[in-house]
C-alpha cells in the first residue's frame, strides 16, 4: 500500500525532529554549562563585619560533563584556572559524568537512526512499518531521561552545596546554594522533548488510515459513473 501525502508528511517532519536532537545533544555535550555557580569567601571570624575589601572577593565557576573554568577575584586581581576530568579537578564525581556521557553517546546513536530510517521511510514508494522509528524515538527519550536522572542526583545530592576544591575551601572559599543547572542540560531536556514530539507525529500518523491506493479507486469509480451518465 502506498503512503498518502498526510503521511509522508508527518513522517518527514520526524527527520527535522530527529536532525533538531543530535545538534541538541551533541551542543551538550561540547558546552561547558551544564552546572553555573558563583564563589563567595567566607571571613575567618564571622563576628567581624566585612569590609569593602571581603566583599570584592567573588569568583564563578562554570563546567560541562568533561571540562570547565573557575575564576575567583582575590580582591586584587582574579584568577583564572581550568576544570578538567584528564587533570582530576572536575567538581562532578566519575559515575555522574560517566553515566551521562555514555547515555547521551546511546541517546545520540538512536537520534541518527531514527533520522535516516524518517528519511527512507518518507521516501519510500510503500508504506513501511513504524515500529523501527518509534523504536529509535523511545531510545532518546529513555536515555536522555536516564542522562538527566543521574546528573540531578549528582547535583543534589553534591553540586549544589559545593564545586570548590579542597584547596579553596581551605582558603575560605564556598559556593554553597549557589549553584544552578545550566544551559548545557537544559538541551538535553530540549531534546528530550523533541524525541517525544517526534512519537506524537508518528502516532498520528499511523492513526491516519486513508492510504493512496485506497483514494486512488474511489476516485476512479467516480469519474468512471460520470464518463458513464455522460
Amino acid at each position: 500500500m502506498k503512503l498518502n501525502l498526510f503521511k509522508r508528511s508527518m513522517i518527514f517532519a520526524t527527520f527535522f525532529g530527529s536532525c533538531l536532537c543530535i545538534a541538541l545533544i551533541v551542543a551538550s555535550l561540547g558546552t561547558t554549562h551544564w552546572v553555573d555557580a558563583r564563589a563567595r569567601w567566607l571571613s575567618s571570624n564571622p563576628s567581624k563585619p566585612p569590609t569593602n575589601y571581603d566583599r570584592t572577593r567573588e569568583g564563578r565557576i562554570n563546567f560541562g560533563l568533561f571540562e570547565g573554568h573557575k575564576e575567583l577575584h582575590l580582591g586584587y586581581g582574579s584568577r583564572h584556572s581550568d576544570l578538567s576530568v584528564k587533570a582530576g579537578t572536575h567538581p562532578a564525581r566519575r559515575w555522574s559524568w560517566c553515566g551521562a556521557a555514555a547515555q547521551l553517546a546511546v541517546a545520540l546513536a538512536a537520534s541518527g537512526a531514527a533520522c535516516v530510517l524518517a528519511a527512507l521511510g518518507s521516501a519510500a514508494r510503500n508504506r513501511c512499518s513504524p515500529k523501527p522509528l518509534l523504536i529509535c524515538n523511545c531510545a532518546t527519550i529513555l536515555f536522555t531521561m536516564g542522562t538527566m536522572s543521574v546528573w540531578l542526583t549528582e547535583f543534589f545530592l553534591r553540586l549544589q552545596h559545593n564545586v570548590m576544591s579542597d584547596e579553596d575551601l581551605s582558603n575560605h572559599w564556598s559556593s554553597d546554594s549557589t549553584a544552578e543547572l545550566g544551559i548545557s542540560f537544559w538541551l538535553v531536556v530540549t531534546a528530550c522533548i523533541t524525541a517525544f514530539v517526534n512519537n506524537v507525529c508518528i502516532l498520528i500518523a499511523m492513526a491516519d488510515a486513508r492510504d493512496a491506493d485506497t483514494i486512488a479507486p474511489a476516485l476512479e469509480e467516480k469519474v468512471n459513473g460520470a464518463i458513464m451518465l455522460y
